[in-house]
């Protein structure tokens, strides 16, 4: 939804320059009419004004967009096959470093130490020339061969959810210590291979539910995006359990609101499992325009 912003400056000249206007003192009506026509201006004024402001607030909450899954969300590409200007740090959009416990552009070191990049580099590129009054934030959590039925269960407290809600939380205490105005903006979420690969296809679209509907309540964003990127068929291709998984992610997101999914069956490949650098970047480039998509519509 878009708003026409009035600044504190012109509404406040516009209403100077109103209450300037002469009127006949001679005529008690004509008075009475023009200080009638005063009042509803200033009332009008300080309603655009007030609304400014909470829109102006709203713009300027750091939008944080967290993401997490397995090994495809981690990236197995190698930094050296980017190319300028995504392999030089970027300062339009911070990312969280947990070695460091702060906020630093972002790189492909800050997320990955071992040369490699994962979707958020060409992500992040594509949103903040989408978004340029937006100050956005990355926090990312993966780990490779890990599966939504046990590994990222919040009922189970699995593993990896667990080292997940600790770095989200750290990452986002730090921007309360900083009391500074934060909105966990969305979640992507790379991830079924593992689900897919162990024969628990069957539980997949409940724990993805389940999944969306816990982080929606855990950081108190009930219509927060979550995109999905569906996976690819390898794992689980010959028993049936990729196409279950593959079909349960696109319905969760057909059937829940601000949830979105995109396919990456044409992204290119370095091996039979694992995405490609040019493959990372459709992905992130996907990313961001379902994200756009969504926010646009919210």
């Amino acid at each position: 939804m878009s708003m026409v912003k009035v600044s504190a400056g012109f509404a406040a000249n516009l209403l100077k320059n109103f209450l300037k206007v002469p009127y006949p003192t001679t005529s008690c009506v004509m008075s009475k009419l023009v200080n009638t026509c005063k009042v509803i201006v200033l009332k009008i004024t300080l309603f655009s004004l007030a609304t400014s402001l909470v829109s102006v607030k709203a713009d300027e909450a750091i939008k944080v967009i967290l993401l997490g899954g397995q090994s495809n969300m981690v990236g197995i590409a190698k930094t050296e096959n980017l190319k300028s200007p995504y392999n030089k740090p970027f300062s339009k959009i911070k990312a969280w470093d947990p070695k460091d416990n702060k906020w630093k552009p972002l790189s492909p070191e800050v997320l990955n130490s071992k040369g490699s990049f994962g979707p958020e580099i060409h992500f992040a590129h594509t949103i903040a020339n989408d978004f340029p009054m937006y100050d956005i934030r990355l926090v990312k959590y993966a780990a490779g061969g890990t599966a939504l039925y046990d590994d990222w269960s919040p009922t189970l407290k699995g593993e990896q959810y667990l080292n997940f809600m600790n770095r989200t939380k750290d990452a986002l205490m730090d921007l309360d210590e900083a009391g500074v105005d934060y909105e966990v903006s969305a979640m992507l979420w790379l991830q079924g291979e593992s689900d897919a690969h162990e024969n628990k296809g069957e539980t997949y679209e409940k724990n993805l539910s389940d999944f969306i509907s816990h982080l929606r309540t855990e950081f108190n964003a009930s219509t927060m995006p979550f995109i999905i990127a569906r996976v690819r068929d390898y794992y689980g291709g010959e028993t049936g359990q990729a196409k279950i998984v593959r079909d349960a992610q696109a319905k969760v997101a057909e059937s829940t609101e601000n949830v979105a999914w995109f396919d990456t069956d044409d992204c290119s490949t370095q091996d039979a499992g694992h995405y490609d650098a040019s493959g990372l970047a459709d992905i992130g480039n996907r990313f961001a325009k379902k994200y756009k998509e969504i926010v646009n519509n919210q």
